[in-house]
């Protein structure tokens, strides 16, 4: 099975009210028990979203022990440990600060690229979540894929129903998602008015060799060139 990358999107912001016991500060930044659980809640969640993982399974391999855990979800099982989580959360919340006091997210590339960001995650979330509410598979679907893919690989036999079931459960949803997603996106886009400018020729300008930036990086790279 292909190995999966995980991708953890720390919760930055200090929430509301927030009255929970404080674990450190980092240049006046506090971390409160609150601000953590948030965090790890919201990365287990998006966790789910991306990777197409029922949340309810994804928390049962973080809750086993790494040995009892298949080969490909021991990353998943390591990172989501709490002290390990929390390393790498402070670690992160610790480059952010330096970061921001450096002027780093102030500049505009660097916004540009974290609007860039946040539309394709966005995007995705949201189409996924879209996807999901149109697949509804039953128990017993989800056994006769299990049947099904055991007849197809013998070390599937030994497997306790349950986990075949989920198995199973996971390839339906997989198979059907491509299915729906097509009407999916034309439902999404149907939402859309969309108003075109018939004084600007688009055709014509997505096939012009200028691309964006392009120009510029040319001039730097001449400017640079003039300096040595």
């Amino acid at each position: 099975m292909k190995k999966l990358i995980f991708l953890i999107f720390p919760l930055l912001l200090t929430a509301c009210g927030d009255d929970t016991p404080l674990i450190e500060s980092l240049n006046g930044e506090k971390i409160t028990v609150g601000r953590f659980e948030s965090a790890y809640e919201a990365s287990i969640e998006t966790m789910s979203r991306m990777q197409n993982i029922e949340k309810k399974n994804l928390l049962e391999f973080i809750s086993k022990d790494i040995d009892e855990v298949p080969e490909q979800f021991q990353s998943l099982n390591y990172q989501f440990q709490k002290k390990n989580f929390y390393d790498n959360y402070r670690n992160m919340l610790m480059i952010k600060l330096a970061a921001d006091k450096a002027g780093f997210t102030s500049r505009q590339d660097i916004k540009d690229i974290l609007a860039q960001v946040e539309m394709q995650t966005v995007s995705q979330l949201y189409v996924q979540e879209q996807v999901e509410k149109k697949i509804k598979i039953s128990d017993e679907e989800a056994k006769a894929e299990c049947e099904r893919l055991r007849g197809q690989n013998s070390q599937l036999v030994s497997m306790p129903i349950d986990k075949c079931m989920m198995l199973g459960r996971g390839n339906l949803k997989r198979a059907k998602s491509q299915e729906v997603l097509p009407k999916v996106m034309e439902r999404i886009k149907e939402g859309v008015s969309i108003k075109h400018n018939d004084k600007f020729d688009l055709d014509a300008y997505l096939s012009s060799d200028k691309l964006p930036g392009l120009e510029e990086e040319k001039s730097k790279k001449s400017a640079e060139e003039k300096k040595d």
